[in-house]
């Protein structure tokens, strides 16, 4: 009989050690999103929780913050499923154009996102982004931000369009630059 409590005690024991390690790793997780949070305010002004919170779920670090400028270029060129090599080359001439360096982590992020098709939160965290960007900038610089970013997306699909890269715009192109142009409303 007390061979069989000691196998349960073992079991117990076993049962609620994999449990601590699971709560454990958990809130050490948790600790570094808060640091990188922290972090990812110090340097942006972004002080919603939310916000912070979106964009540490998709990886953005204080070091890859200039990459959430080139969302909305992925998005569009990942809007149909496919990233084609025009695309891919247009963001990557947009990175370079931003300044985003090959060795960087804002570059390595980037990467990611070329290589394989992010989730739709990627643009619910930038739209958030945008929102933040709507109540601390002035009107001018705001307009000249969306600006900016529609004719960004706007040569993004339009690398990939048409003959030889010039010409059309698809339907899902167009559907994706509405919804990048809403998160400016």
């Amino acid at each position: 009989m007390d061979e069989v409590i000691g196998h349960g005690e073992a079991l117990e024991k076993a049962f609620f050690y994999r449990s601590d390690r699971v709560l454990l790793e958990k809130l050490k997780n948790e600790l570094k999103d808060k640091e990188v949070q922290d972090a990812l305010a110090a340097v942006s002004g972004i002080e919603d929780e939310t916000v912070l919170g979106l964009l540490v779920q998709q990886r953005v670090t204080p070091e890859s913050l200039s990459a959430v400028s080139l969302i909305p270029l992925v998005s569009v060129a990942w809007c149909d499923a496919e990233m084609e090599s025009a695309e891919k080359d247009a963001i990557l001439k947009a990175a370079d154009s931003s300044g985003i360096a090959k060795d960087t982590a804002a570059y390595e992020l980037l990467g990611s996102w070329l290589g394989e098709r992010p989730g739709d939160d990627l643009l619910a965290a930038w739209q958030a982004y945008v929102g933040v960007l709507k109540v601390t900038l002035d009107e001018s610089a705001f307009s000249q931000l969306k600006a900016s970013v529609m004719n960004r997306a706007e040569s993004i699909a339009e690398s990939a369009g048409g003959f030889l890269g010039f010409g059309t715009v698809s339907e899902k192109e167009k559907e994706a630059m509405a919804e990048i142009s809403k998160a400016f409303e």
